[in-house]
């Protein structure tokens, strides 16, 4: 996949936050906004050190070096892909019928351990691929499938049920691209194009496919870097071939909408000026949401795409009206009270919007503990958060989503990325992750491994 074990956005998601503690106005988000990714304030105090765990490691750690990608490749058929496979032999679905998932970066490392770890010790049913369209097929025609191919082939023998989250656009889709910096993404010209990718990725993997997130974090310019800039109306036509696409190929596919970046701010022109009129390049989650909602978007999602990338706040807490500080180091819940703060007002505050129309599937959460006493500068809000936290807010998060009613599904952000990531002071995707560098379980590992799944 020629995927780096980087975490997808989830830097400019803890800016977005930290430019609510930092700003006054719009000009200061947009310092932070211009940094993108790991740019931002100082921690607000030194890491907690958390106690080592003494357990053995699962696995050596991996190889951070994922195998080349040619332009294009006329790969063969392994056994079991292309039609011609066994049936998937899934776990059985909990009785509440919510789904336990978790994100893998499966594309490194040996997937066959890594899936049996999320099946067989963590006792989880689905589990996350990110999967980059321009990777795949380069040039139109010529997809290579082989390191899907060996994910989509592990998952199945291990019973897991596959949410695809399928982003980014080749060049050849794009007539006339827009200038950007190195990661910025933008969808095709032609929604069509997209959705003929998705067909052949069904027909590929048939009855492998348990849900498809139709794109990511499609309010902010960096993930959708178009000519007419960020809009709700464009994202629709994506989102409705995509929709008329895979139920046509394969009714049972859960059909996710684009999870939305938290931003409480919106922004027209460009930085570090943010104008009243001009092109969008960030627009608020929830007004972006009520504008898709306006439009008819629900017709076309089965479940609602959430992200909620946990702070210091308990996940149950009310990030607008956020609990005592106590011995908090990190002031943002206090210094600019936001739903976003906290797992349960951010879901809440998007079920007011959806009026019970559609659940939500929380696509990317997890909560950040140092590692080795590190983490990178602008996650300062790490400091505050124990190994043990970390654990205990996990739990209480799945807990609390499965008993809402309002969440479908959820996917922790990460298992393995501690022993496939690089240093815990400047790669943030470690400090999310329940694995050690090690390759040795956190406590959050033991104790979601342990969480009954009703």
């Amino acid at each position: 996949m020629n995927q780096p074990p980087a975490r997808i956005n989830a830097s400019l998601f803890i800016g977005l936050w930290l430019g609510l503690t930092a700003m006054v106005g719009v000009c200061a988000f947009a310092g932070l906004y211009l940094m993108l990714s790991r740019g931002g304030a100082a921690p607000l105090a030194s890491a907690t050190s958390a106690s080592p765990v003494a357990t053995q490691p699962l696995a050596p750690p991996a190889t951070n070096t994922p195998p080349p990608v040619p332009a294009t490749a006329d790969m063969p058929t392994p056994e079991g892909v292309g039609g011609g496979g066994s049936a998937c032999n899934f776990r059985p679905e909990p009785a509440s019928g919510f789904g336990y998932g978790i994100q893998s970066h499966i594309f490194v490392g040996d997937n066959d351990y890594w899936l049996g770890v999320i099946s067989d010790k963590l006792g989880f049913n689905w589990v996350k691929m990110q999967v980059r369209w321009y990777d795949l097929e380069r040039e139109q025609g010529g997809i290579f499938w082989d390191v899907l191919d060996a994910g989509m082939n592990e998952a199945c023998e291990k019973g897991l049920r596959v949410m695809l989250s399928i982003v980014a656009a080749p060049d050849w889709t794009l007539a006339n691209p827009m200038p950007a910096p190195e990661g910025q993404e933008a969808p095709p010209d032609d929604p069509q194009l997209y959705a003929d990718f998705l067909a052949q990725v069904i027909q590929r993997y048939p009855g492998r496919v348990g849900a498809i997130e139709v794109w990511n974090e499609m309010n902010l310019e960096r993930e959708w870097n178009t000519a007419e800039g960020v809009s709700p109306a464009a994202y629709l036509e994506l989102l409705r071939a995509a929709f008329t696409t895979i139920k046509a190929e394969d009714p049972s596919i859960v059909v996710i909408s684009g999870a939305l970046s938290p931003t409480g701010i919106n922004c027209n022109g460009s930085f570090p000026n943010c104008q009243p009129s001009g092109r969008p390049i960030v627009i608020d989650d929830v007004s972006y949401l009520r504008e898709l909602v306006s439009l008819g978007g629900l017709d076309y999602a089965d479940c609602v795409g959430t992200h909620s990338n946990g702070t210091n706040l308990p996940p149950t807490a009310d990030g607008a009206n956020p609990p005592a500080r106590n011995a908090f180091t990190f002031g943002g819940p206090w210094d600019n009270p936001h739903y976003s703060w906290a797992l349960k007002s951010q879901v809440e505050t998007y079920a007011g919007v959806l009026s019970g129309a559609k659940q939500q599937c929380v696509t990317e959460f997890g909560y950040a503990s140092p590692v080795e006493g590190k983490f990178p500068a602008n996650f300062g809000f790490a400091a505050d958060v124990t190994e043990q936290m970390q654990a205990d807010y996990l739990v209480q998060a799945f807990n609390w989503m499965r008993d809402s009613q309002q969440v479908r599904m959820a996917f922790l952000f990460n298992l393995d990325y501690g022993p496939k990531g690089g240093d815990p002071a400047e790669d943030d995707n470690v400090i999310f992750s329940i694995l050690n560098r090690d390759g040795s379980p956190r406590p959050a590992f033991d104790a979601l491994s342990a969480m009954p799944k009703p």
